[in-house]
């Protein structure tokens, strides 16, 4: 009986942990309101795109906020540089609406993009 335990217990784990590690391409997609981080993005170029600055900068922080939801659930299944990445991604995207840089957060929107698309590989 102790063979059999110290056998499945192991086994177990592993499918548990492989189970948590393959699931990024599932734990991204929005579960609520809040969370839709495509969303976010898409809303916020377009009040980038035509200069509503102010409006922006709320709707920054709805993409901050929808991050940091996201980012609790996939932590464990998606590279952690590409996790960072996003992180100055909008930190960056943050001094660029500050000064009105149209072109700026453009720019970092469409990385921040390219980089959500391609966390789960």
């Amino acid at each position: 009986m102790k063979k059999i335990v110290s056998y499945i217990v192991p086994a177990i784990a592993l499918i548990i942990f492989v189970g948590i590690m393959t699931t990024g391409g599932l734990l991204k997609k929005p579960f609520g309101e809040n969370d839709d981080f495509t969303k976010c993005i898409s809303i916020l170029k377009k009040d980038v795109m035509s200069e509503q600055w102010d409006k922006a900068e709320v709707d920054l922080k709805n993409l901050e906020g929808a991050w940091r939801i996201v980012e609790k659930r996939v932590q464990f299944s998606v590279e952690r540089d590409k996790m960072i990445a996003i992180d100055t991604s909008i930190a960056r995207i943050e001094g660029a609406v500050l000064v009105e840089d149209k072109a700026h957060v453009i720019t970092e929107l469409s990385e921040i993009s390219d980089r959500w698309n391609s966390l789960e590989k």
